[in-house]
Parts: C-alpha cells; sequence; structure tokens
C-alpha cells in the first residue's frame, strides 16, 4: 500500500509540475524555442503523471 500511496504522490507531483511548466512556458516574453520546450516537458510530464497513475490502480488492484 506504500507503494500506491507512493505512485499517486508522484502523479500529483508530475500534474502539477506539467501545469506550472505550461503556464509559466505561455509568458508574453518568451522566445519561440523556450515555449516549444516547456510544451515538451509539460507534456512529458503529464503522460509520466498518467502512467503512474496507472501503476497506482495496479498496485492497488493487485493488493
Amino acid at each position: 500500500m506504500n507503494l500506491a500511496l507512493l505512485l499517486g504522490a508522484m502523479t500529483l507531483m508530475c500534474w502539477m509540475v506539467g501545469g506550472a511548466v505550461a503556464v509559466l512556458g505561455t509568458a508574453e516574453h518568451s522566445r519561440h524555442h523556450r515555449h516549444e520546450m516547456a510544451e515538451f516537458i509539460s507534456l512529458g510530464l503529464n503522460l509520466l503523471g498518467v502512467a503512474c497513475a496507472i501503476a497506482m490502480a495496479g498496485v492497488v488492484l493487485a493488493a
């Protein structure tokens, strides 16, 4: 069960940081390459959050 809590915390953290990167990456004065990098990082963190959520569900269902 501790693993499920850890995966849940990682899911929440990935989604929060991904959202923060998305918001900060869309600043008016950001350059085009920074905006693309922010989109890429945000997408990666959101996909990692989804993977952690699926792993957490698998751990909970297996227990």
